[in-house]
């Protein structure tokens, strides 16, 4: 618990970092936002299975940061079916 506790706390690092920058980068914020607050909120899925998530999370971040749009997106997708995955969804 007290990993994903910090992990947490790098990404809430992160996310107010890129809201600090140019637009791109609170687009990117946003992202790493909205995906640990879905990754977080669910209760069916393991700690281990929401570090991981957080860990996929922050690459999302890093390829939307880069410019990357396409794998970020993609990423993304990978994390919410994931999520829908735990909660028995398809």
């Amino acid at each position: 618990m007290r990993q994903f506790t910090s992990n947490l706390l790098a990404i809430a690092v992160l996310a107010t970092a890129a809201l600090a920058g140019p637009a791109h980068a609170a687009d990117c914020g946003k992202v790493v936002d909205e995906l640990s607050k879905a990754i977080s909120g669910h209760l069916t899925m393991s700690t281990e299975a929401k570090v991981a998530a957080m860990r996929m999370t922050t690459k999302a971040y890093d390829h939307c940061m880069v410019g990357d749009q396409a794998s970020a997106d993609a990423t993304r997708d990978m994390i919410m079916a994931q999520i829908r995955q735990h909660l028995g969804g398809k």
